[in-house]
């Protein structure tokens, strides 16, 4: 299958990652995979790893995957044609909504992870956790440091 991506280091393209709204995609011990849209995302280095940090509310099916499921995520920046996709991911719970169905988006098998990314992604990276933490008083987040294994781009913007 032609997923139509480039596997690349983990801060090519940053310019991309820095656009608006990505989906973050976890999944449960049970295999049931989540998405939901991100906004507070960052993306740097932590003990020299390569890492992307994400802010989740603790009352967010997310969080609870996230701590009770598979301790990995995936961070996936749409493309224009995707980019519909955060219309239903920020707006419908996980808890009893399929997203992925309902969105109509299509999962790539994570390369390193068990979660899997999303197709047609301008940007995927494929994460574990290493460390999480409150973020403190600006707001009831939880943050959750991911080292990024490996992360891919989109043919559309790979420069040749």
């Amino acid at each position: 299958m032609n997923e139509n991506r480039t596997q690349i280091k983990p801060y090519e393209y940053m310019e991309y990652f820095m656009l608006d709204t990505a989906n973050l995609v976890s999944m449960g011990g049970d295999g049931q995979v989540n998405v939901m849209a991100l906004l507070w995302k960052t993306i740097g280095q932590l003990w020299m790893i390569p890492t992307i940090t994400v802010a989740v509310a603790p009352s967010r099916y997310t969080f609870e995957l996230l701590t009770k499921g598979v301790p990995e995520f995936t961070v996936n920046i749409p493309s224009p044609e995707t980019a519909g996709s955060i219309n239903v991911t920020g707006a419908l719970s996980g808890r009893n909504t399929n997203k992925v169905e309902r969105a109509g988006l299509e999962l790539i098998k994570g390369v390193k992870t068990e979660v899997p990314t999303i197709k047609g992604s301008l940007l995927s990276y494929e994460c574990k956790i290493i460390h999480t933490c409150q973020s403190g008083k600006m707001a009831s987040h939880h943050l959750f440091f991911g080292q990024i294994l490996t992360a891919f781009a989109s043919n559309d913007i790979v420069k040749k």
